[in-house]
């Protein structure tokens, strides 16, 4: 029994119905309503939920702050109430202190093992950086967590807007670009391109190289959150880079009815239709089903290029006991269109031009022959099975296919006469699919005055792509005065390479509550084999490595709610290829110390987090110093180069009155090249600014009426690693309203309009990737409507 009590009271192997693992951390509630807060505490503890809404109407329920069992929360929940709470048979019965029986009326709410994430506006809890849905606060690591709330507030109309608030995260570096989510943190590429966007806890199918890139995009309307995990976080995902990574997570069938429709434009006239329905399909709620989707059709700022999407998410969750929990996810996007992505000369954009500026709306290709087409199309399910009163099993798996047809002109030559474009024309079809599945167990058990959660698990990826493309001709444009029109001519598609990837790892990781003492370890060890054919060249390259990784933090909470931590962690990537005495290149290897101190009030919802860290990523590619060392026809590369970041970070979310919230962000990052054979030795790494500041204002000006306003600042970077050219720093503003229009007739009860405004003073910005590269530039003012009805 006593075992049985610590694993509730550390909300990990409950017997309830449970959207996701839940934590060994103490139980902590804000006041609220007594309704709202049991519905909390169950979903918390894994209990199904029994209350008569006769005994818990109008009542108010009291903080809970670090209890550490079921019954010490109930006690500090309902104190004052005149209530009483126990647990029978893996359900919380709520009844009156002098023990009178529930009322026949009840009120069951729980979520399923496999159901609806939490639902709150801000999140205090975090599942990506443990995978044991632990309390921020008691993470040793800067985790950040965007809720669908969140993204709707601030209108954000993609995974990359969603995270723009954030410290140490970085967007627009590369420009506006329709492809995909562009995003860095602490100084690294982890966005779609760079594959460390997980999608589910699990990697999807993508490349990196060059023309062939192929990568994922999934619509954020499809999203109940972005967890930004910060530093090193191979020891639970294996291949990354060590400035973290992006996790989303997808919508999930809810426990209760919910429906939601709606209609979408916005300045650059965008026409979309929205719907999202969802909830039990049977009054025993075995059966849970939702459905979200979406079309659209858009002009953008780029002359001659239209986008349309049609995006179809079910999902449906099988749940016949307590004890079990099966989730089918299905995603089929079709993206169909151009690119707003234009890589245009430094002369004209960042540099003056005799002939003027370039128009931001400036398109390279040609009409008639430019598109980028995609068609992802993913299967996977989750599973969560108890395996007697300590054990858990856990199991998610996608199979995900991608076809991707790109055609472009790519003019990027300027003329001697300073304002005509040559170049060439391309053609690619690229296809990949991939298979991935992460399987672990969950334990939770005692030593002594010391509860463990111990997580075990391996996972699995494999990944094929097959490249196809052709090369041709096509006229001079004008960069000023674009005449279109232009023959391309081009032969047929033929298939270029085929290329493998499988990655495999086992993983530990230890969890130990102590009193006050949070102690985090883990380490892992993975096998990556990647394999490449040239069917030009007619030639096979196959390259395997080894990698292990790990963490150690421990964290220290203060019954104030202030929460010091230290933790080291460790990450790689491979690295393909050899150098010139044949030996493959071993993996670029990450290393991370972080200090920091979170401080969560008890009863609140409010996070604020700060961070100082010194990351280091070694093993880096360089020019091999002996010029006669020739690899492929050009110089061979040696394995000496190193590059550090050191940086702070301030991030939190503030009430500063039952109105008024304040959501921020600082980020100072030094970044230097220490160890190079060329130029770079000494110098700032590319695209990492040395500042950036954040600032959010969220007011409930009045019944009904929300409105918002932030400013983003992005401080100078260099566009390369030989600091050629430097980018200059930029502030963005942006602004939100949202009316709930019951308060002008209860009759419209259920609608809502919502208007935002990105970079709300049309701020015009170029980024660059060198004096002798391209320049890019950002998006300029956006501003959308939507109206919703939700019933």
């Amino acid at each position: 029994m006593k075992l049985r009590k610590t694993l509730l009271a550390a909300a990990v192997l409950s017997l309830g119905m449970h959207a996701a693992a839940a934590s060994a951390a103490p139980f902590d509630l804000p006041a609220q309503s007594l309704d709202q807060a049991l519905g909390e505490f169950a979903r918390q503890a894994g209990l199904q939920l029994l209350a008569s809404p006769s005994l818990t109407q109008g009542l108010q329920g009291r903080p809970v702050t670090r209890a550490t069992s079921v019954s010490d929360a109930l006690v500090q929940l309902l104190a004052g109430t005149g209530l009483h709470g126990r647990v029978e048979g893996g359900a919380l019965i709520i009844e009156r202190a002098g023990g009178e029986a529930v009322l026949p009326a009840v009120s069951v709410t729980a979520q399923g093992l496999g159901g609806a994430h939490d639902a709150s506006p801000v999140a205090t809890r975090s599942y990506g950086s443990t995978k044991t849905d632990t309390a921020i606060v008691e993470i040793p690591q800067s985790v950040s967590v965007v809720t669908r709330q969140q993204m709707d507030e601030m209108g954000a109309q993609s995974v990359e807007q969603s995270v723009g608030y954030l410290a140490g995260v970085g967007t627009g570096i590369y420009g506006k670009d329709s492809r995909v989510d562009e995003i860095w943190v602490r100084g690294f590429r982890t966005g779609s391109f760079a594959n460390n966007m997980y999608v589910d806890g699990l990697r999807p199918p993508g490349s990196s190289a060059g023309a062939a890139a192929l990568s994922t995009r999934f619509d954020s309307y499809g999203l109940e959150r972005v967890e930004v995990l910060r530093g090193p976080s191979s020891v639970l995902y294996g291949q990354v880079t060590p400035g973290g990574l992006v996790n989303i997570r997808s919508k999930r069938p809810p426990q209760e009815a919910q429906h939601q429709v709606g209609l979408q434009t916005d300045s650059e006239g965008l026409i979309r239709a929205n719907v999202d329905i969802g909830g039990p399909l049977d009054d025993e709620r075995t059966w849970l089903y939702r459905l979200v989707s979406s079309a659209s059709r858009t002009d953008t700022e780029v002359d001659h290029v239209e986008l349309e999407r049609f995006f179809f998410n079910p999902s449906l969750t099988w749940q016949p006991s307590a004890r079990t929990s099966v989730t089918l996810l299905v995603n089929h996007q079709r993206d169909r269109g151009g690119a707003t992505w234009q890589r245009l000369p430094v002369v004209g954009t960042y540099l003056d031009s005799p002939h003027g500026k370039v128009s931001r709306s400036f398109f390279q290709g040609e009409p008639d022959f430019d598109r980028y087409d995609r068609d992802q199309t993913a299967v996977g399910y989750s599973l969560e099975q108890f395996i007697g009163e300590s054990v858990k099993l856990r199991q998610n798996v996608r199979y995900i296919e991608v076809d991707m047809n790109y055609d472009s002109v790519s003019r990027r030559s300027l003329g001697a006469d300073g304002r005509t474009l040559t170049g060439n024309a391309e053609s690619h079809e690229n296809h990949s699919k991939g298979f991935s599945a992460d399987t672990n167990l969950l334990y939770a058990l005692e030593t002594g005055a010391v509860a463990h959660m111990l997580l075990g698990g391996f996972d699995y990826q494999k990944v094929d792509i097959e490249l196809a493309s052709a090369t041709g001709t096509v006229g001079p444009l004008d960069l000023y005065a674009p005449v279109y029109g232009s023959p391309v001519v081009i032969g047929e598609r033929t298939p270029n390479s085929e290329s493998g990837r499988i990655q495999s790892g086992v993983y530990l990781q230890d969890q130990m509550f102590w009193n006050k003492w949070t102690l985090t370890a883990g380490l892992r060890h993975d096998w990556a084999r990647t394999r490449t054919v040239s069917l030009r060249s007619n030639t096979r390259t196959s390259e395997s490595t080894e990698a292990t990784t790990g963490r150690l933090g421990v964290t220290y909470l203060f019954d104030n709610g202030v929460a010091p931590y230290a933790s080291y962690s460790t990450s790689f990537v491979p690295s393909s290829g050899e150098d010139y005495h044949g030996k493959a290149f071993d993996p670029v290897e990450g290393k991370q110390i972080e200090l920091g101190v979170k401080y969560q009030p008890p009863g609140s919802r409010n996070l604020v987090t700060a961070s100082l860290y010194e990351m280091t990523q070694s093993n880096i590619l360089t020019p091999d110093p002996d010029p006669t060392h020739t690899c492929n026809g050009g110089l061979c590369r040696v394995q000496t180069g190193e590059g550090r970041v050191r940086g702070f970070e301030l991030e939190g979310t503030y009430a500063l009155t039952r109105a008024l919230t304040l959501s921020g962000s600082y980020t100072y990052m030094d970044t230097e090249v220490t160890e190079s054979n060329s130029t770079d030795l000494g110098k700032r790494l590319a695209h990492v600014p040395k500042e950036m500041m954040a600032a959010r204002f969220d007011w409930r000006a009045a019944r009904g009426l929300h409105l918002g306003l932030g400013a983003r600042y992005t401080g100078s970077s260099y566009g390369d690693n030989a600091n050629t050219l430097k980018n200059a720093s930029r502030t963005l503003v942006d602004a939100s309203l949202r009316y709930d229009l019951a308060e002008l007739d209860q009759s419209l009860r259920g609608l809502r309009l919502s208007v935002s405004a990105s970079n709300l003073l049309d701020k015009e910005y170029v980024t660059c990737n060198g004096l002798t590269s391209f320049c890019f530039y950002g998006a300029g003012r956006l501003v959308s409507a939507t109206l919703s009805y939700d019933w």
